[in-house]
């Protein structure tokens, strides 16, 4: 609201709390928060991680999952913090935690760049949409981007940008 900068378009998920504070354009990404955890390991549910230690970046969606999933808060034996998921995925690796609540795209991103023998468990702790956050009174601005994203979908432009960088269109414009 300062003025500084025009939009927020970084994995900005959309929340009842962020729409009540700026305008959002409709949703062009969808995503879910994920269990990421050591390809070799016996767990294979939300279930199984029961009396287990699951880290997380403070601060992230991944936070809020787990705080909207009181059975799961509930079950797992201690939650551990990281200031970034890479130092997450890597005490993954060395055994200090047994699973990484992460978002599904960063997850694939690092998984597939680091080529660490991971994987992800099929049932996600919650889906969400990533959107485009602009201030309050800036509708026009927001149209405008949308209608841009609009034309990038119809020619093909944004299917192709979105797999060279994720690997396939995750696109849902």
């Amino acid at each position: 609201n300062t003025g500084n900068i025009d939009c927020i378009w970084n994995g900005f998920t959309i929340t009842p709390e962020r729409k009540e504070a700026m305008n959002f354009t409709p949703p062009y990404v969808s995503n879910a928060q994920v269990v990421v955890v050591k390809e070799d390991s016996p767990y294979t549910t939300l279930a199984s991680l029961a009396g287990k230690s699951v880290g997380f970046q403070a601060g992230s969606s991944a936070s809020d999952a787990i705080d909207n999933a009181p059975e799961f808060k509930a079950s797992v034996r201690n939650f551990v913090e990281f200031k970034e998921n890479l130092t997450g995925l890597m005490d993954l690796e060395i055994g200090g935690i047994d699973a990484l609540v992460v978002d599904l795209l960063v997850a694939n991103d690092n998984i597939r760049r680091s080529g660490k023998p991971f994987r992800i468990l099929e049932e996600s702790l919650a889906p969400e949409s990533y959107g485009i956050g602009f201030r309050k009174n800036d509708k026009a601005l927001a149209d405008k981007v949308w209608e841009q994203l609009l034309s990038m979908k119809a020619d093909g432009t944004l299917a192709r940008i979105a797999t060279e960088w994720f690997g396939a269109d995750i696109t849902v414009v």
